[in-house]
């Protein structure tokens, strides 16, 4: 978690220190919880969606940790979350979040997806 919490504040030091600040735009990609029954994926998956929207790093590792969430990408989004928390965002808003089974109608077993911004 310190690592990737230091590569998240050292991306926003060479922004702060650039000329392109008001040009850059820190994408994070990741699924959410992978193979689950949907309940538990949504369950899960809004742990993590919590974490992320209140720009709570330590929280979005313990969640992770705590429920097992097989979040793939979480390394990118803590350090996402890092680096725009030093640029000044307050806050995340969830956009969107579905499953596979949404799409498939098959519940048993999903993959869960978030559309979040920071600001």
């Amino acid at each position: 978690l310190a690592a990737l919490k230091a590569v998240g504040e050292e991306i926003a030091r060479v922004i702060i220190n650039s000329d392109i600040r008001k040009e850059v735009l820190i994408v994070a990609s990741s699924d959410m919880t992978h193979y689950e029954p949907q309940k538990e994926a949504e369950s899960k998956d809004r742990e993590a969606i919590d974490a992320v929207i209140s720009l709570d790093a330590d929280r979005l590792m313990a969640k992770i940790k705590e429920l097992d969430i097989s979040m793939c990408g979480y390394a990118p989004a803590i350090v996402m979350i890092t680096a725009s928390k030093a640029l000044g965002a307050r806050t995340g808003k969830l956009v969107k979040y579905q499953t596979s089974g949404d799409a498939t109608r098959d519940f048993e077993s999903v993959v869960g997806y978030a559309g979040i911004t920071i600001s």
